[in-house]
C-alpha cells in the first residue's frame, strides 16, 4: 500500500509500506478521507515533535471497515470515524478508563492515532471496534469534521456556554468555525470572531451571521461587545499560535472563561497577573470522547452544524502538497481523499478489497 511517512520537519515521504496487521480484536480499515489539522501541521513544521518518527500522520479520519474480529462482523463494509485515543477493550477495566479518563490512559495501554501510532494518511489503517463510530448518512468529507467537532463539544461540555453569554472566538480555522456554531446552539447572545485583517475566511463567518472584528481591534471590541464593557464572558482560543493566549486573556471579562485549544507545540506566555486579577477560569481540553463523537455525528447529520469549505486533494500521493497548502492558512481545512467508497466506485456496498 501507499503511505505518507513523516521523517522530520518538512520531510514527508510517500512510499510503499506493508498493509498493517490489526492487533488481536482490532479492525482493518480502508482509508477514505483524512483532514490535516493544526497538530499535524505542527508536526510537519517541527514546532511540535511527535513521540515517534517516522510516523504516518492523520487522525481526522474516515474509513471503510474491511475486516473485523468475531462479534464485530456487522461493521464490515460500513463507513466509520475512529476516535483518536485507542485503548484495547481488554484494558478498559483499568482505573483511569473506569473513571471516564480512557483518553488519558498512559502508553503503551493507550495508542494515539497519528500521534504515537501510525495514522490514516495511508491506504489502510487499524482501529479497535469499540472506539469507531458509524458515519453513514454523511459524505466522507463531511464525516472528516466529526473529530474536530467532537473536540469542540468536549470543551463546551467541560464548561458550557450559558444562555445569554457573549462569546469571542479567536481564530478563523476549522475549529473556530465549528466552535462559533456550537456556541450559538448553546444559547450565546452574541458570537464574535477575531480574524486577521485581510483574512479570506472572514466572509464565511459573516455570511453565517457572526460579527467579525480585526484582531488589532480586540481591546475596543471587548469593551463594546462584551458584558458591562468589561470583556467577553467566554473566549475560545483556536488560532494555533502561542501569541493568541495573551489576546484571549485580555479580551475576557473578570471571572470569565478562556478555552484553550491550540496544540502548536511552542511555549506560550501566560499573562498570569492579568489572569489572576481577573479571576479567570482557564479550561484546557483535548480530543472528544465517545459521547462527543456521537453528538458530533448527530449535529452533522441534522445539519445543525455545517462543515466549512474544504480544499480536497486526491490520493495518498498528494499528501506532501496537501501539507504545504494547509500551511498557507487560506482554507479552513485541507482534506486528502485517500480512497473511494464502494458507492463512489459504482459497485455493491458489500464489496470489500
Amino acid at each position: 500500500m501507499l503511505a505518507a511517512r513523516l521523517y522530520g520537519p518538512r520531510n514527508l515521504r510517500v512510499e510503499e509500506a506493508p498493509v498493517p496487521k490489526p492487533p488481536p480484536g482490532w479492525l482493518l480499515l480502508r482509508s477514505i478521507a483524512v483532514g490535516i489539522c493544526g497538530t499535524d501541521k505542527a508536526f510537519y513544521t517541527g514546532s511540535y515533535r511527535p513521540p515517534r518518527l517516522p510516523l504516518v500522520p492523520g487522525h481526522e479520519a474516515v474509513g471503510l471497515v474491511v475486516s473485523a474480529p468475531p462479534g464485530w462482523e456487522r461493521l464490515v463494509g460500513r463507513l466509520v470515524v475512529p476516535e483518536i485515543n485507542m485503548v484495547p477493550l481488554e484494558e478498559m477495566w483499568r482505573e483511569p478508563c473506569r473513571s471516564g479518563l480512557y483518553i488519558h490512559c498512559p502508553p503503551p495501554v493507550k495508542r494515539t492515532l497519528g500521534i504515537d501510532f501510525d495514522g490514516a494518511l495511508a491506504e489502510y489503517f487499524v482501529a479497535p471496534p469499540h472506539l469507531v463510530h458509524v458515519a453513514e448518512g454523511l459524505e466522507p468529507v463531511e464525516a472528516v469534521y466529526t473529530e474536530p467537532l467532537a473536540a469542540v463539544l468536549k470543551a463546551f461540555r467541560l464548561r458550557p456556554v450559558e444562555p445569554g453569554d457573549t462569546v469571542l472566538i479567536v481564530g478563523t480555522g476549522a475549529l473556530a468555525a465549528l466552535a462559533a456554531q456550537v456556541a450559538a446552539l448553546q444559547g450565546a447572545s452574541k458570537v464574535v470572531v477575531a480574524a486577521r485583517r485581510g483574512s479570506r475566511k472572514r466572509s464565511w463567518f459573516e455570511d453565517k451571521g457572526f460579527k467579525v472584528v480585526d484582531v488589532e481591534e480586540l481591546p475596543g471590541a471587548a469593551r463594546e461587545l462584551g458584558r458591562w464593557g468589561l470583556g467577553f464572558d467566554v473566549v475560545f482560543e483556536a488560532t494555533g499560535s502561542p501569541e493568541a493566549l495573551r489576546l484571549a486573556v485580555s479580551a475576557a471579562r473578570p471571572r470569565g472563561v478562556v478555552h484553550l485549544k491550540s496544540t502548536h507545540g511552542r511555549p506560550a506566555e501566560l499573562p498570569q497577573t492579568e489572569a489572576v486579577v481577573k479571576e479567570l477560569l482557564l479550561v484546557a481540553s483535548r480530543c472528544g470522547e465517545w459521547r462527543d463523537f456521537e453528538e458530533a455525528l448527530r449535529l452533522l447529520r441534522e445539519r445543525r452544524v455545517e462543515p466549512p469549505p474544504s480544499r480536497i486533494l486526491w490520493g495518498v500521493e498528494s499528501a506532501p502538497k496537501a501539507f504545504e497548502e494547509a500551511l498557507r492558512g487560506d482554507m479552513f481545512r485541507v482534506i486528502v481523499r485517500t480512497g473511494k467508497t464502494p458507492w463512489e466506485l459504482g459497485v455493491p456496498e458489500e464489496w470489500s478489497p
